[in-house]
């Protein structure tokens, strides 16, 4: 849980840098970057999580690998995880980043189960009435998931719209058992 402030405090701060530079998606882009070169290089993340390779060389590893492929407040902010040992939150200060600039965009990133594949007009459909419900732009991922034998399951945030038909079929037993 302490991980998880901290990694908020250092999104925030980083937000609020990229907002007063007016470079929001540059920096966001320059971090889907370096998670992708994290992913890609698994030497390079394995090195980087080490806790017993010296700081400066870290951050020489760093500059070395991104130098001038990063926007220079993701090297910042680079330089300072290294220095105070919080290299292990890059993933969780991504994370966060993404909330707050689609908070600022006013976009909501919704997923959806869905018993069967829905076509075009369908997921339009599902998006308009998810953006009337939540007064914002929506972005939908679907996936589908038989199980559901019908309708659709929605989660925006922390909440969960079960408009399936194994979710009425369970609420009917809930209250036919106690009734």
């Amino acid at each position: 849980m302490r991980e998880s402030r901290i990694a908020r405090r250092y999104a925030r701060a980083l937000f609020q840098a990229a907002l007063r530079a007016e470079a929001v998606e540059a920096v966001d882009q320059a971090l889907q970057n370096l998670m992708a070169t994290l992913q890609d290089q698994p030497a390079l993340k394995h090195l980087m999580l080490n806790p017993l390779m010296p700081r400066e060389r870290k951050q020489q590893l760093v500059r070395q690998v991104l130098g001038r492929n990063t926007h220079p407040l993701v090297a910042s902010l680079l330089d300072v995880l290294v220095d105070k040992r919080r290299e292990g939150l890059v993933s969780e200060i991504r994370q966060e980043f993404e909330r707050l600039r689609d908070d600022h965009l006013g976009v909501v990133r919704v997923q959806a189960r869905t018993a069967y594949p829905l076509d075009s007009q369908q997921e339009q459909a599902l998006i308009r009435s998810l953006q009337q419900r939540t007064g914002r732009r929506v972005m939908l991922e679907v996936q589908v998931d038989p199980s559901l034998i019908g309708g659709v399951v929605v989660r925006i945030g922390d909440t969960i719209l079960d408009g399936s038909v194994h979710g009425q079929l369970d609420r009917l037993r809930h209250y036919l058992l106690n009734a």
